[in-house]
């Protein structure tokens, strides 16, 4: 008789995904990733360092791809190495948008991306140079600031659409999520600290930069959006909510989508990705870091509540963008997806409007101690003098 195959316990594979994640299995997985990317790609860049200091526990690398194409897109991938799986998020970045080196340094993410990052493959002579000269120019006066105006310009912009969905408490709450991230980049840019991952897993960030500016902003941020509640019936949901998005939307280019748009679309509706997200959530949950793990799953929620909506705003030919919504949260998930309406409010939070309408006096505070640091670094945001700069 063939011999069972033993079954695989929750501390075996907790252990492979430590291995996948020691250094040497990181920088393995950056070498196949790279291998894998080469024929579409201009350069390769890894973040680093290599661990995700957010959520070590579940191996993964970042890495940047900067291609001919004219759009952004994310993508999805796992690479197997000598010390297990190792999930890979690629950022597709068009090369169109890093020509002129100096307004690339003044957009609102691009420059972070490569100043946290470090050249892993390069094909053209040309593309490191630009890339060592965007990052030379992040932090002069005016590109910095006109950065930081772009960034409070979002979280502002946020910060209105939570208004907007006052009616629909939680996604009142979500958008309030948003703004907060927003103000989060522009501290951490003043501050000229890490900034990737604050719009997902925030809080060791933000824990570094309560240290460096002696402030309380973690205590905050989690009191208005009621992060600490214990998230394993959102676990669940989302799995609910993922199953429901699923069944309702193609897997297939959908027409009337941008290339950028399609790409997150699928993205979110990726198996493997949902797959990565929970892992990562119960991983969180395992350290006790609920409001992390609350904050992470919401902005997953969001993203595959879209998938329906801009998959009928599409086909109404109204090419839509992927997260920047045209009508109000509940109306279009009524039209798109109303059986995903009560599983996405469990997620993003249980919450009165008079909490929310609380919990916008909070961000409003929130964005003045950001503001406040700003100009005590000698900072004029670009948008208090002018129109932010298109990107």
């Amino acid at each position: 008789m063939p011999r069972r195959r033993n079954k695989l316990t929750r501390d075996d594979r907790d252990q492979r995904r430590t291995d996948g994640g020691s250094e040497a299995g990181l920088a393995e997985a950056v070498g196949k990733a790279v291998n894998m990317l080469k024929p579409r790609s201009l350069c390769v860049l890894s973040r680093k360092p290599l661990r995700d200091e957010d959520c070590p526990e579940v191996p993964e690398i970042d890495v940047l791809s900067v291609w001919n194409r004219t759009e952004e897109y994310p993508q999805r991938m796992i690479v197997s190495t000598s010390f297990g799986r190792v999930y890979v998020d690629v950022l597709w970045v068009p090369v169109s948008a890093m020509i002129d080196p100096l307004e690339a340094a003044g957009y609102r993410t691009l420059p972070h991306l490569f100043l946290e990052s470090e050249m892993a493959w390069s094909k053209p002579a040309f593309i490191g140079p630009l890339i060592d000269e965007i990052r030379a120019n992040a932090y002069e006066k005016a590109v910095w600031e006109r950065r930081l105006g772009s960034q409070l310009a979002f979280g502002d912009s946020a910060l209105q659409e939570a208004k907007r969905n006052l009616g629909y408490p939680p996604g009142a709450l979500f958008f309030l999520q948003t703004a907060h991230a927003y103000y989060m980049t522009a501290l951490g840019n003043t501050l000229r600290m890490s900034v990737t991952s604050l719009m997902s897993k925030p809080m060791t960030k933000l824990r570094r930069m309560d240290a460096a500016t002696d402030s309380s902003l973690e205590e905050l941020l989690s009191a208005n959006l009621h992060l600490d509640s214990e998230p394993s019936a959102s676990m669940d949901a989302l799995k609910r909510v993922h199953g429901a998005v699923s069944a309702r939307c193609s897997p297939h280019p959908v027409r009337g989508m941008s290339e950028r748009t399609w790409g997150h679309y699928e993205y979110s509706l990726s198996g493997l990705e949902l797959e990565y997200r929970l892992a990562v959530a119960e991983a969180l949950m395992r350290r006790g870091d609920f409001a992390q793990a609350n904050y992470y799953l919401r902005f997953w929620a969001y993203s595959l509540a879209r998938c329906p909506v801009v998959c009928r705003e599409a086909a109404e030919g109204r090419n839509p963008n992927f997260y920047v919504p045209f009508r109000a949260f509940k109306e279009s998930l009524s039209e798109a997806c109303p059986e995903i309406i009560e599983p996405v409010g469990l997620i993003l939070g249980d919450v009165s409007r008079g909490e929310v309408e609380e919990s916008l006096r909070g961000a409003a505070r929130f964005r003045e101690l950001v503001a406040e640091e700003i100009q005590e670094k000698g900072l004029t945001p670009a948008s208090r003098v002018r129109a932010a700069a298109p990107e």
